[in-house]
């Protein structure tokens, strides 16, 4: 019987403590810098941001890399995204948590630097750029801002913008590869480690003749700067498997031969019947010199594209110090913001204004403004070989048919001879 009481009274200590426990940490609270309390009155969102709203859009768009008008529009897309619940007084309303987003974005400041000046914890924001990343990519892919051409029709739009602007018929964009550079994740080994000895997962692009993405793939892990990054993509097999629902082959002009529609890659890639790239051999007859040139005049756009991507959204000048997770999530909000902006025509002259992207004057290259902005930047490199040189028959005979209709009367362009100082067209 004692030992019955003994347990009981024992059993009663135990749960009074709980029961203190309980009362006391149902009495806590989370101990907030005086700094943070203040945000409301101090912080940047409510002081400077409204200044720049109402007085200085040059300003403002140099922190957000859009005006306040475009700000509300791509608020009123995301604010369902990301609201949250205002269990608290001092809640983080949507607006601020998009300005926070796009300054971390196009200014590329440390999350420290960021919370100084909005005077919101380092964590919260690391915790606010990831969800508002997420919403902003999938709002933009809703708005159709982002979207793989669906039909043949799609696609052929596609390729009269390319011919009417660029002068290369039947082409369906351009293909790149870019290594986006981040802070060793943790635990990672040498899952992300390149052939440069950075860290870093691969981005692959397709762009139109307009500078906007229309097919993208994030996230391979870096180390794969081989073959296996473009035929492992959902981008690459798409292509490589011929999945694309593109318009079937035509005469061009007035040619009897049929030519297959084709995107366009550099040395790096494999050369496929439905991807072209230049002749690789040194010491070339005029004609492929010709073809070389015409290829790399219209490929250019998928170097400007993305160098228009790392001038406007500063947050690739330096390796990104985010988790991989995170990384993903921050390029393709910068990619849909990039494609966003480019297609908002009457804004587009600030985000891309005359002279910012490379031009040609008879003929000859002249570089654009990005060039010296994204100068000494370590956040994006270039992918290497990322496709076997072997290749088929019939995509050597593809390559020669548009290597013939480059140097005939139907499909040179007069400046073609000028870049290799040749007075008389060679057939």
């Amino acid at each position: 019987m004692a030992l019955d009481e003994e347990a009981l009274i024992y059993l009663l200590i135990l749960y009074r403590r709980r029961k203190r426990r309980i009362r006391n940490k149902s009495k806590k609270r989370f101990w907030v810098r005086r700094l943070f309390q203040q945000r409301r009155t101090h912080g940047e969102y409510n002081n400077l941001v409204k200044e720049l709203e109402l007085h200085d859009h040059e300003l403002f768009f140099k922190q957000f890399r859009m005006y306040p008008s475009q700000m509300e529009e791509v608020l009123s897309w995301v604010a369902p995204k990301i609201y949250k619940r205002e269990t608290r007084a001092d809640v983080i309303k949507p607006g601020e948590r998009l300005c926070v987003t796009m300054r971390y974005l196009a200014t590329g400041d440390a999350f420290s630097t960021i919370s100084m000046s909005y005077r919101i914890g380092e964590t919260t924001i690391s915790k606010i750029v990831r969800e508002t990343t997420d919403a902003i990519w999938e709002v933009m892919v809703e708005k159709d801002f982002l979207r793989v051409p669906v039909n043949s029709q799609e696609w052929q739009k596609i390729s009269s913008g390319f011919e009417k602007r660029w002068n290369f018929p039947n082409c369906l964009g351009c293909i790149d590869g870019k290594h986006v550079n981040i802070q060793a994740p943790a635990r990672s080994g040498s899952l992300f480690f390149n052939y440069k000895k950075t860290f870093s997962i691969v981005l692959l692009a397709v762009c139109n003749g307009n500078y906007q993405f229309t097919m993208v793939d994030i996230g391979e892990a870096g180390r794969q700067s081989d073959a296996g990054v473009f035929s492992n993509s959902n981008l690459g097999h798409s292509i490589l498997k011929n999945l694309l629902p593109v318009p079937r082959p035509r005469r061009l002009d007035s040619t009897n031969t049929l030519y297959p529609y084709v995107f366009l890659g550099d040395d790096a890639f494999p050369l496929r019947p439905n991807l072209l790239k230049p002749y690789a051999a040194t010491n070339l007859e005029i004609r492929k010199l010709v073809t070389n040139y015409r290829i790399s005049r219209a490929r250019r756009i998928i170097e400007n594209s993305f160098g228009i991507l790392a001038a406007r959204f500063r947050v690739f000048r330096r390796p990104i110090n985010a988790k991989v997770e995170s990384v993903e999530s921050i390029t393709k909000a910068c990619v849909a913001m990039h494609n966003y902006l480019m297609a908002n025509k009457s804004f587009d002259s600030r985000y891309c204004p005359q002279g910012f992207v490379d031009n040609y004057v008879n003929g000859t290259p002249m570089e654009g403004e990005w060039r010296s902005m994204v100068l000494g930047s370590t956040g994006m490199s270039d992918v290497t070989r990322i496709g076997s040189n072997n290749y088929s028959q019939e995509a050597k005979t593809v390559r020669d048919n548009f290597c013939t209709y480059f140097n005939s009367s139907e499909g040179e362009i007069p400046w073609q001879w000028h870049a290799y100082n040749v007075e008389v067209r060679n057939t």
